[in-house]
Formats: structure tokens, C-alpha cells, sequence
């Protein structure tokens, strides 16, 4: 129930009617005006930016299948084929076949005859390099044992460690250790710690041996130079290239090898000759596969030529449609031979237009999704300036329907996934949460247009997608917390899965095999649905928006902020839930953001927690603390809450939209109790008080919610000044107070109109008169009347407010507006010469 609930102020009659604004009117069409021709460039681009995106989302086929897809029932008249043409295969079915032949073709390999000799040539130039080393080596050694020996200079390494270094194979430490040591001790001049193992062979013969023998006897014919499981089919085609033969045979890959097998069998080998001495083993390895040459090498280019030959015998076409032919009858169910027959014709009809068709087919493209935008974009540079001309606003909306297009592209592109999959419920949900529900469904729409178009002209795309996203746009009209977009996203779920059982119902087949394409696609959706509550929270902090969400958040009166308010200022906290319960009002009376002026109510005072004993509401009776300072310092102290207030917001990371309440709530209106005491302080020889100093650093309020804020936390603080508060009294002071704003230009950047000021009077009065629950007048009681000239807000107790030292809301004396207050009644008679009510409101 809505404060105007509870107090019983509702519009006579339901509903208020309304009525044509002229003032909001005109600042739309300024705020249009305003637009620079940089501005209207940069609206441009973006405009174009989505054409291009939306026009590169297209499919990029042949043709359109822009006429009935398979199950689908026939619903124009009868289908006569105008001219023969041939049955052309789907591409689907083309792909499947050209797939099939690259499974099937066998690769090509080359016969190398002379695989053995070079394996041999290539072991003894390994064998040559190292023996060089081995002399090298053994020189070194030679030279230093006899320069010992003689004392002549030895023979430095430098050849050694250089030949060592070049050495075509890596070889590790270890092995060469273990060459050198064989090397040594088979060598028979050299010193060696063991003489063991002169009678056998070195270990570098039993090595390049034992390659040698398995190069050229095992490994000498059938492995192939790839692995086994490179070839997907079970025979190759082997070629002899020696121009005296020049042959082609099948082989089956039963009789070959892979060269990962082979290199395998010379792993089991070496381990059964070497007896797994690891590191003998590893040096065999390392030369087998460094001097090792296969018998069939793979040519990728006959490989390839032969695939390219077989590609060029499928066949695109099947049978023949003549002329006259019937293709489909009304009512009829389009099966996959008839689907066939649609997709040819239509391919057929545009070879016939030639190139010019392809031009004017994207021609008409480019046309139609620039009407779709501007349906999007003409509702809001009409309707909604605000957000047409906010260039951070249109930039978010225009990143956010870029993305959805991407997608669109994206999904014509999987098979896995169809249209339904294409989240334009998010943006829906987003665009209602960050602006309002039109901007959400204009969207909405716009988007079911482009992707309609995009997948081939699908109105059962569209149709779903506009009325999932409309779901998701009344879903979260009221949203109260980010858990209800878990809720929002279980009814779009529920819709897709409505619209998808009617659809299904319509098929010849209802549980064909797209079903369950569309349901896998639509739960894709509904995950995607739940990224709304993360992105929402990425764009408030990057795009500076403020949702409906959080300020619900922050309206919690157990955030720490107002915790902390209410325990250093207590009489502060219960005046701000106040102030917020009139502003709430206030501005849903006349059709202001109610929940952002109770926001901003709330915390537009936190600045007083760092003083609180400085404001007349957290004062003890008896005690103030200006009757101990000066009056320019009392201004500074009360005017300080404003700046303090801002710096407290930021500090706790409030939004803008509430930190721009807190900065306007007093606009830059007078301090006169603490002006007019220092001007009664002055003496003849002082300079005069500059106004200046005592007035609050503003920026006046520039919004309605903010004007509101400001008339409301006045007339809340005032009314507390009243001892005897009547309806007769608040009235008074209600309408001195609103009075005074407006005659000190404080709502001039405001929208408010003078119809708006009276209603506004007339909540305030209202919820203020249920607050103090006046008592029922007895039958024999007179009327209290009170007379305005008996009412002196300068001298009178019960209605002083400039007598309050401590109270940051003052009525200035206005010299053109005393006659005035002193000859009108407080029953409300209009004084003569002035304006009536009805004449008030004409003037907004």
C-alpha cells in the first residue's frame, strides 16, 4: 500500500487524468534542439555501425529460404513450376557427400628404393663426424699426459670441445662419457681406469651396428613416413616413381607401418640388444631417428589432386522439375523432396535475373533493417529526448543491441543451436530495468524484426520473440530485488515453451526432431537469461547507471550508512524518514520517480553525523552551541553538511543520482537567522555583511525529485517549530514555505509546474495532518480561526523559524510579500489583485 494509501489522499474519481503537459512537451523538443552537428554524426554512426553488423548477421548462401521449411503446412495457393528447371541438392547434402569422399580417398605414397642406401650414407657421416671427435680427444688427452711428463706446452681442447659442439645429434653428458670411456678403452694408448671389455666391439660400433641391421632388414620395406592414425581409410595407394616402371598400386594397411610403429620396434629392439642400459638405449634412439629413411613417403600434392578430381564428380543435382509441373498444393505438407523443389526454384529464379538481383537483394536488405532501427530510433529522439540525447545512454543501448546481432550471426553458424537461442529477452529485462518498459518493448521488437529477417524471414521468430520478450519486460516492471530476475527468467522460459507447444501442435509431426532443437536452444536462452543480474552491476559501475534495484537497495534503512546515522544523529535519522515519506508522496502524486526522491530523502542529511550537536533536532532543551560562536561560523558549520554529506556519500560509494541530492537539498538558499544576527552585530566603522557567506553552496535542485526533496525537507523541519500545529497552521506555513523557494528562483532549474506546487500542498498537508492526528472538534466548539496578520514568522513563537538557531530551514522576509500575508486569510481567501489557484497552475 502507497503512503497516498494510507492517508487517504488518492484522486478523485480512480485513476488521475492526464493531462497534455506543455512544459514537458517543450523541454523535449529543447533537449532535441540542443543536438550539434557533431551529435547527430556521431547517432549516425552508430545507426550505420548496427545496419553493417545486421547485414553481416545474414547467412551467406545462394539464395534466401524464404519460403516454407520442412513440416511445415502449405498456406498459398497451389505451386506450378513457370519453367523446367533442375532439382538442385541441398547444400547440406552436397557437404555430406564431398565429406564422405575425403573419409574414403585413399592417400598417395611415394617408393623410395633407395631409402636403405640413403639411411647408410647417412650413418657413415655420422660416423666419420664422430670418430673426428674421438681424435680429438684423444689428442688432448695425449698432449696433456706428455706435457706432464716432458714439461712441453699441451695441446689445448678447443678442437675437441668444437667438434664436440657441432656434432649434428644432441647427446647428452652421460653418453658421451660412456662413448669416450669405450672409445679409451678399445683404443689401446690412452690411459682408462678399467681395462675391461677390450675383447668386444666399442660401444659406438654396437650402436650405429645395431641401426644399421634394423634400418635395412626389418624397417626396409612397408612404413609409411606418417603415423598410422593419420590414415583414416584401410588401403593406400603406393607409386613407383623410377621413370622405367611408373606404376600404381593398392596396399592394404594391414601389411604397413606407421612410422610412430616403426619407431616403436626399434625401441624394443635397442632394449633387447642394449639389455635397457637407459642411456645406450636413448643414444640408439637418438640415432635411428636422425638417420632413418622410410620406404613411402606421403605426397600431399598427388594426395590433394586426386581428392580435387573425385570433389569435381558429385553430382548437385537430382531428377528434373518441367514446366507445368504442380510442386506443392495448398494445404499441403512440405516434405524434404518438396523442400528440395521450393529452395531450386527460387535458386533457379534468381541465375535467371542475373547479377542485378544480388544487388538488389541487398538492396532491399540494407532497406528493411534500417526501417527496423528506425522504429527503435524515432521513438526515442521523439518520445524520449532524454535518452537520445545522452550520448553515454544511446552508446549502452547501442552496445547492447549490437551484441544480440552478433549473435544472430554467431547462431546461423552452429548447428548445435537455432534462432531460439539468440538471448533478446536479456536486453528486453536490461533495457526495462535501466530506462523504463516502452524503451524495453520498442526494443524487443526491433530486435524480433532484424532476426526474423536474418533467419530467412521467420515470422515464427518473431512472433516468439516478441511475446517472450514482452514477458520479460512486465516481469520486471516492479522489480524489487535481483533475485526476481531468477523469477523473470523462469516466466520468459515459461513463455518460449507456450509459444514452442502451439507451433508444434501446428506441425504434421509434433515431436519431429526440431523440437528438440528448440528446446535445447531455448534452455541456452533462459542460462543466458541468467546473466542479467552480473551485467547490470558491470553497467552501473561502468556507465554510471542507477536501477530501480539498487536504489530498493539502498532504502534499506539497516545499510550501515543510515545504521550509523541514526546512532550519531538520531533526531536527524527520524527527520530524514520523514522528509522521504513526504517526498515519496509528493512525487507519486504527480507522477515523479517516487522511489528516487524517498532514496534521496533518506540520505540527503548524512552529513550532519559529523556535527550532529550543531542541528536543532539532536539538541538537548537548554543547550545550543551557536549561543557559543559567532554567526559567520554557525553559517559555515551548517552550510558545511552539504559538502560533508557528499564526501560521506562517495565514501560508501553511493550513486551520483543520490550524492546530487544530497549537494541540491538546499539549493543555494539563505541562512537568514544567522544573516540577520550578524547584521544586528555590525557597528558603524565594520564592513557590511556580504549575503554571499550565508547562503549553502548549492547547485539549486535541477530535477523534479530534487525539488521535491528540498519543499519537503523544509516544510517536515518547520513544522516541528510549531507548538500548536493545526490543519489552519500547516497550511500557512506549507504555503509560506513553498512561497519563499519559489520567490528565491531555488525551483527554477526544476520542472515543477504550478499545478505540480498545488498538489504537492496538498500531499504534504495531508500526511503532516495525519501525523499530528488532530482531535475531533466537539459540536459546541468554536471554530479557531486564525488570521494571517495575527501570524508573524518573525516575531510569534508558535511560527518562528528564523528564531531557531540550529534549524537549516528559514522563510526569508520578502518586503513585496508582507502585504500580502498580512490581509490573506489562512482559510485560503486570494488576496485582491492576486492570482487565483486556477490562474496559478495556467502559468506552468
Amino acid at each position: 500500500m502507497s503512503i497516498l494509501d494510507r492517508v487517504g489522499l488518492k484522486p478523485k474519481g480512480g485513476t488521475r487524468p492526464r493531462r497534455p503537459n506543455r512544459k514537458l512537451e517543450s523541454s523535449r523538443a529543447s533537449a532535441r534542439q540542443k543536438l550539434s552537428r557533431r551529435a547527430v554524426l556521431e547517432r549516425s554512426g552508430l545507426l550505420l555501425v548496427l545496419v553493417a553488423l545486421a547485414l553481416a548477421a545474414f547467412p551467406r548462401v545462394q539464395f534466401h529460404r524464404n519460403t516454407a521449411e520442412f513440416g511445415d503446412v502449405w498456406l498459398d495457393e497451389d505451386l506450378v513450376a513457370p519453367f523446367p528447371f533442375p532439382i538442385h541438392l541441398l547444400e547440406e547434402e552436397i557437404q555430406a557427400k564431398r565429406d564422405s569422399i575425403r573419409r574414403t580417398e585413399p592417400p598417395v605414397f611415394s617408393l623410395n628404393q633407395n631409402a636403405s642406401e640413403e639411411t647408410q650414407a647417412i650413418l657413415d657421416t655420422l660416423k666419420t663426424r664422430l670418430e673426428q671427435v674421438f681424435q680429438a680427444y684423444s689428442d688432448w688427452q695425449l698432449s696433456e699426459t706428455r706435457g706432464q711428463e716432458e714439461g712441453t706446452i699441451p695441446v689445448d681442447s678447443t678442437a675437441y670441445l668444437r667438434l664436440r659442439s657441432s656434432f649434428p645429434l644432441s647427446i647428452s653428458e652421460g653418453q658421451w662419457n660412456a662413448l669416450l670411456v669405450s672409445y679409451a678403452t678399445h683404443s689401446g694408448v690412452l690411459p682408462t681406469p678399467t681395462r675391461l671389455g677390450e675383447g668386444s666391439p666399442a660401444l659406438d660400433d654396437l650402436v650405429f651396428r645395431s641401426v644399421l641391421s634394423l634400418s635395412t632388414g626389418a624397417l626396409a620395406n612397408n612404413v609409411l613416413s606418417i603415423p598410422r592414425d593419420s590414415v583414416r581409410t584401410t588401403r593406400v595407394v603406393v607409386r613407383n616413381t623410377d621413370p622405367a616402371v611408373r606404376d600404381e598400386r593398392s596396399r592394404s594397411m594391414e601389411d604397413l607401418l606407421g612410422i610412430d610403429e616403426a619407431y616403436a620396434l626399434a625401441q624394443s629392439t635397442f632394449d633387447r640388444d642394449f639389455k635397457s642400459q637407459r642411456d645406450t638405449v636413448r643414444l640408439a634412439m637418438t640415432i635411428f631417428e636422425h638417420a632413418y629413411r622410410t620406404p613411402l613417403t606421403h605426397d600431399k600434392a598427388a594426395t590433394d589432386q586426386r581428392l580435387e578430381e573425385d570433389m569435381r564428380t558429385v553430382s548437385t543435382t537430382r531428377g528434373r522439375i518441367q514446366e507445368g509441373m504442380t510442386i506443392i498444393r495448398q494445404g499441403d505438407v512440405v516434405t524434404e523432396d518438396v523442400f528440395e523443389q521450393l529452395v531450386s526454384l527460387e535458386r533457379e529464379q534468381r541465375l535467371r535475373a542475373g547479377d542485378i538481383s544480388t544487388y538488389r537483394t541487398w538492396i532491399g536488405k540494407f532497406l528493411l533493417i534500417l526501417c527496423a532501427y528506425a522504429v527503435f530510433f524515432l521513438y526515442l529522439y521523439l518520445l524520449r529526448p532524454a535518452v537520445f540525447t545522452n550520448t553515454r545512454s544511446l552508446l549502452l543501448i547501442s552496445m547492447l543491441v549490437a551484441g544480440i546481432v552478433i549473435t544472430f550471426g554467431v547462431l546461423g553458424q552452429i548447428e548445435l543451436l537455432n534462432e531460439l537461442a539468440a538471448p533478446v529477452a536479456l536486453i528486453s529485462i536490461m533495457l526495462t530495468i535501466l530506462f523504463d518498459s516502452r524503451v524495453g518493448m520498442f526494443a524487443t521488437v526491433t530486435l524480433a524484426l532484424i532476426g526474423g529477417l536474418v533467419f530467412g524471414y521467420d515470422f515464427e521468430f518473431t512472433f516468439v520473440t516478441i511475446f517472450a520478450g514482452f514477458v520479460g519486460v512486465f516481469s520486471v516492471r516492479d522489480v524489487k530485488n535481483r533475485s526476481h530476475l531468477v523469477i523473470s527468467a523462469g516466466l520468459v522460459l515459461g513463455a518460449y515453451l507456450l509459444m514452442g507447444f502451439a507451433y508444434s501442435m501446428m506441425r504434421a509431426d509434433p515431436m519431429a526432431p526440431r523440437v528438440f532443437l528448440d528446446l535445447r536452444s531455448v534452455l541456452v536462452n533462459t542460462v543466458m537469461l541468467l546473466l542479467a543480474s552480473p551485467l547490470l552491476y558491470g553497467i552501473e559501475r561502468t556507465f554510471g547507471a542507477t536501477t530501480d534495484i539498487t536504489l530498493l537497495e539502498l532504502s534499506d534503512t539497516n545499510r550501515d550508512l543510515l545504521k550509523e546515522l541514526s546512532l550519531r544523529a538520531p533526531g536527524t535519522f527520524n527527520h530524514s524518514l520523514q522528509v522521504a515519506n513526504l517526498s515519496e508522496a509528493a512525487a507519486d502524486m504527480i507522477g515523479a520517480n517516487a522511489l528516487q526522491a524517498r532514496v534521496g530523502a533518506l540520505y540527503h542529511d548524512i552529513g550532519k553525523m559529523n556535527k550532529p550537536e550543531y542541528f536543532i533536532e539532536n539538541q538537548q532543551p537548554g543547550d545550543n552551541p551557536h549561543d557559543r560562536v559567532k554567526p559567520r561560523m554557525s553559517a559555515i558549520i551548517i552550510g558545511s553538511h552539504v559538502k560533508e554529506g557528499v564526501e560521506i556519500g562517495k565514501q560508501y560509494k553511493l550513486p551520483q543520482v543520490v550524492l546530487d541530492f544530497i549537494s541540491t537539498h538546499h539549493g543555494t538558499g539563505l541562512m537568514e537567522y544567522f544573516y540577520r544576527k550578524a547584521q544586528e552585530n555590525v557597528d558603524a566603522h565594520d564592513q557590511p555583511v556580504d549575503e554571499a557567506e550565508f547562503r549553502y553552496p548549492g547547485p539549486r535542485p535541477f530535477t523534479t525529485e530534487q525539488a521535491i526533496v528540498m519543499l519537503a525537507d523544509s516544510v517536515e523541519a518547520a513544522s516541528r517549530s510549531l507548538q500548536k500545529p493545526s490543519p489552519k497552521r500547516l497550511e500557512t506555513l506549507i504555503d509560506a514555505i513553498i512561497k519563499a523557494r519559489t520567490e528565491d528562483e531555488q525551483l527554477a532549474e526544476s520542472s515543477l509546474t504550478f499545478a505540480d506546487l498545488n498538489r504537492i500542498k496538498e500531499t504534504f498537508l495531508s500526511i503532516l495532518s495525519g501525523v499530528y492526528h488532530f482531535r475531533v472538534k466537539y459540536p459546541d466548539q468554536e471554530d479557531e480561526e486564525i488570521d494571517a496578520e495575527k501570524v508573524d514568522f518573525e516575531d510569534d513563537e508558535t511560527l518562528s523559524l528564523s528564531s531557531k538557531p540550529g534549524l537549516d530551514v528559514h522563510i526569508p522576509r520578502h518586503k513585496g510579500s508582507q502585504s500580502e500575508t498580512q490581509t490573506s486569510k489562512v482559510e485560503g481567501d486570494e488576496p485582491p489583485g492576486s492570482a487565483s489557484s486556477n490562474e496559478r497552475s495556467s502559468m506552468g
